[in-house]
């Protein structure tokens, strides 16, 4: 029975750390995956939020001047940084209800979705 080497010994040790490695970055991925996928979810969330606000404003601003309506369309006038605020997945502006000046994903994600 030939004896083990020592440089057997150091290429097992190496296929070894070879497969942990490749186990921690298969979980690492997705993890980072997971977490990607929330940020993206809280911020077509936040950009709704950012949408309402700057309704809300427009309309109490016709209320102001005796209408009683959301504005027909959003202006990039309407938000401090001069852009729609858009849902992240694909950079479609964020839609919004002209009767109740509630905003929603253009993409109709579920987990974009607000609670109200």
């Amino acid at each position: 029975m030939p004896a083990i080497t020592l440089k057997k010994i150091i290429v097992i040790k190496v296929f070894i750390v070879i497969i942990l490695l490749v186990i921690f970055v298969a979980g690492a991925t997705s993890r980072y995956i997971n977490i990607s996928k929330h940020a993206e979810a809280s911020q077509c969330r936040r950009n709704q939020v950012i949408v309402e606000t700057a309704l809300a404003i427009a309309y109490a601003e016709s209320l102001a001047v005796g209408s009683h309506q959301f504005p027909r369309s959003l202006e990039p006038s309407m938000f401090e940084d001069g852009q729609i605020p858009t849902c992240p997945i694909d950079g479609t502006p964020i839609i919004y209800d002209r009767t109740t000046g509630t905003a929603f994903c253009p993409n109709h994600i579920e987990e974009h979705e607000r609670i109200y």
